[in-house]
């Protein structure tokens, strides 16, 4: 049986919306996602096979709202993104979105995508091949880039946001929309609701450096510097060489790789510390406030659960 990239929606119901959050829930509270099918963890969101046991959708819960205006407000957002790079012809695996009502009043957004086989993820062709420099997939990532990285749209080109057929390269992580005014400035409104993940004095720490990386993503160049960078991340620096050569074909300079480890080794300092963070805020709300922490806490290198 041939095996490819989906190209139709999937159906989803509140029904199971509705479960997959108490599920979420639940998992947070324990710290323990043992029970779910995790495909994924983001910053500030989750991916996981729903149902557990035999997944027929990818379910990406975002952030938890008091106000079902903000949170429809909030997953707006991410379906105009998709739409835009739609448009823009960027190949966007199909995406719709949900707010649903939790069991205590508030509400969750959600994105719903078909499940895309692990053969076909971008991250396992990179771990199953061997690295060279004219290996099809860092040619298609490259030309992405150079297709939709733009200073008003762009996209999050780290290798485990795509799936790859071969031919098509598909991205797959949407839930961070990436758009920017014609002065420069991003366009997407970091709610309270997000910043509730870190305590107050670290908030605008945190958000320096969210926009430090958001806008490396208006340039090529930057972009793909970032590409190789982020190698290291997922454990696949071996490919760092390929990719500079690769990439080099639409540089005027070529991506030093020097400088790129230099960020993969200033991201292990960051990163963590933001986790530390994190948790001492989780203490603060449960412990002091007694009140929920909506987010998973992981090692951003890992996936272990913190």
């Amino acid at each position: 049986m041939t095996v490819a990239i989906p190209t139709e929606p999937v159906v989803v119901d509140d029904i199971s919306l509705e479960a997959a959050e108490a599920a979420i829930s639940d998992a947070i509270e324990r710290r323990d996602a043992s029970d779910l099918t995790v495909l994924g963890f983001g910053e500030i969101s989750v991916a996981i096979g729903w149902p557990t046991a035999a997944p027929s959708v990818v379910l990406k819960r975002t952030v938890v709202y008091r106000d079902r205006a903000d949170c429809e407000r909030h997953m707006k957002s991410v379906a105009d993104y998709v739409e835009r790079l739609g448009q823009r012809g960027a190949a966007v695996v199909p995406t719709s979105v949900h707010v649903i009502e939790r069991g205590d009043g508030r509400f969750a957004g959600y994105a719903a995508q078909p499940v895309v086989p692990k053969s076909l993820l971008a991250e396992t062709v990179f771990k199953t091949d061997e690295p060279r420099s004219d290996h099809p997939l860092l040619t298609a990532v490259r030309d992405y880039a150079v297709q939709h990285v733009t200073p008003e749209l762009s996209v999050d080109m780290q290798i485990p946001n795509f799936a790859w057929d071969g031919e098509r390269l598909v991205l797959l992580d949407i839930t961070t929309p990436i758009v920017f005014t014609t002065d420069g400035e991003y366009d997407f409104e970091v709610t309270p609701e997000i910043f509730a993940l870190l305590p107050a004095p670290m908030r605008r720490m945190a958000l320096r450096e969210v926009m430090r990386i958001l806008h490396i993503y208006q340039s090529v160049p930057d972009a793909l510097s970032f590409v190789v960078s982020l190698l290291y991340r997922i454990d696949q620096q071996r490919w760092a060489p390929a990719a500079a050569e690769n990439f080099a074909a639409e540089l005027t300079e070529p991506v030093d790789l020097d400088k790129a480890e230099a960020e993969h080794r200033r991201l292990v300092k960051v990163l963590p510390f933001l986790a530390r963070s994190s948790m001492a805020e989780r203490w603060w709300s449960t412990k002091v406030r007694r009140r929920p922490y909506d987010f998973f806490i992981t090692d951003s290198f890992s996936g272990e659960l913190l």
